[in-house]
């Protein structure tokens, strides 16, 4: 950053604050004294001039009348076959002074100039203007003169969070979303470039951001959210009844930029394999699982909720005593009514018991908090999963959390009832579906006991059966897999 002492008019800073010379616009370091300007010496040679100064400072404030000789150094101009480069203006001054008589930077393995060595601010603010493009690999844009409104991608960034900000605070938008949006947006600034104007990128940017996005992401899935949500920016920016109207036209994104297509994402889950638990294995995480743990791997299982559902869920939407939950769908807020299983429900009062108050008083009614008084993060979770999966004789990536959901809906629909299973699981009917629109009235209690007693019976009935030795004759069932 560019000091006090720096001026606009190309002038360098003082080297320190301290400094007892200052830049006169002829090039040389400068000091009135006694009603008559001094010159001591040329720009690109602070040292040299304050040596000097010291040097006659006494003689000039004595008045003497014998004083030193003027000497007429020359202006400091760039000279190309200068046999010394300047001084940087000031320690974190960004250039560097070339042998040509200009200041330059390496980018990307090439060196690239900015102005002459006799004005250094000048090239500082040339590079400012086009290092994002240089960095990014492509040729600086620059706006035409006269056209100052023209919308940055940093801009649009900046606007579009600013807004969502408001539905955070209103709660229409979660905290966890809006950061997760501040995180597309600083992509964009970083690939794109800070001050590249929006109706400028074409396809070519376009691709350059697809490919920074297959960098870290291992899915098909993942790379279809990434560029969905990286089109909501543009959408809510450009023109149209849901649009702001800051640009006149969408930018042209490309075949690149397009999602995945449906096809590519069935081969891709079909390589990947079924994601859904079998009941061994839940009842081995469960063995391994500690009191909190242990409620919310049931909760997973029993209600199909996921990791939001988990941590959000406030004790004031159960109750243990007739074995209920009615607790919204904390992605959509689709109502939910599920009934609890009696291990389910002494989970829950098991967690209630040792729950320490929350350390953040906004955290009160929340049945999960941690050891340490802390709400419960989507990190703590996978990591206490995790851990027990291991314990349990099972890979750490083998599955996820949300798996256990993805099983619960596998094993309701084989009861054959799919509104009982939409309301355990919070889903919406498809918008086409008219009997659905038609249809006011709620799944009743019992068809959603059958589903979640038909879950239960799946993950506990190898458990519940005796072996031989114990006299009642049953032979243990064979292992199951979910589906």
């Amino acid at each position: 950053m560019l000091t006090n002492d720096s001026t606009t008019n190309g002038r360098p800073a003082k080297p320190t604050p301290d400094f007892p010379l200052y830049p006169h616009r002829s090039g040389r370091w400068a000091k009135k004294i006694c009603g008559k300007t001094r010159f001591f010496g040329p720009w690109r040679d602070p040292e040299g001039a304050l040596a000097r100064y010291l040097a006659e400072k006494d003689d000039l404030e004595s008045g003497r009348a014998r004083r030193p000789k003027e000497v007429n150094v020359p202006v400091a101009v760039a000279d190309p076959i200068a046999t010394s480069c300047p001084a940087k203006p000031y320690d974190e001054f960004p250039l560097y002074a070339h042998k040509s008589g200009r200041w330059a930077k390496k980018i990307r393995g090439a060196t690239h100039f900015f102005g002459p060595w006799r004005d250094p601010h000048a090239a500082l603010r040339r590079y400012l203007t086009e290092k994002d493009d240089l960095e990014a690999g492509r040729k600086p844009r620059r706006v035409e003169p006269g056209v100052t409104d023209a919308l940055t991608v940093e801009q649009m960034v900046f606007h579009f969070l600013d807004a969502k900000k408001l539905n955070v605070q209103s709660g229409e938008m979660e905290e966890r979303t809006w950061k997760e949006y501040e995180t597309y947006g600083d992509r964009m600034i970083r690939v794109f470039g800070a001050k590249t104007t929006v109706e400028s990128l074409g396809p070519a940017d376009f691709k350059k951001l697809r490919a920074d996005f297959q960098k870290t992401h291992k899915s098909l899935a993942s790379l279809k959210g990434d560029i969905r949500k990286s089109k909501v920016f543009f959408n809510w920016a450009g023109p149209g009844a849901n649009g702001q109207g800051l640009l006149d036209r969408l930018p042209r994104f490309g075949d690149a930029f397009k999602p995945p297509s449906r096809t590519a994402l069935e081969r891709a889950r079909e390589e990947k394999g079924e994601r859904v638990f079998t009941a061994k294995q839940i009842r081995a995480v469960l063995a391994a699982a500690g009191p909190r743990l242990k409620a919310m791997v049931l909760l997973g299982v029993n209600c199909g909720y996921g990791n939001s559902d988990c941590i959000k869920l406030v004790i004031g939407k159960l109750d243990l005593d007739h074995g209920w939950a009615n607790f919204a769908r904390t992605k959509n807020a689709i109502k939910r009514r599920n009934p609890l299983w009696p291990e389910t429900v002494e989970a829950l009062r098991a967690v209630l018991e040792v729950r320490r108050p929350p350390n953040d008083p906004q955290y009160v009614s929340r049945v999960f908090i941690t050891k340490f008084g802390d709400p419960y993060r989507p990190v703590n979770l996978s990591r206490e999963l995790g851990n027990a999966m291991v314990r349990a004789g099972m890979g750490r990536d083998e599955v996820d959390f949300y798996d256990l959901r993805r099983t619960c809906a596998s094993i309701g629909v084989q009861v054959r009832d799919d509104d009982a299973v939409r309301t355990i699981m919070g889903h919406k009917r498809p918008s086409g579906d008219m009997l659905g629109v038609y249809n006011r009235l709620q799944v009743s209690d019992d068809r959603l006991r059958a589903v979640a007693d038909h879950i239960h019976g799946w993950l506990f009935k190898d458990a519940a059966v005796q072996s031989p030795e114990s006299g009642d004759g049953q032979q243990a069932a064979p292992s199951e897999q979910a589906g």
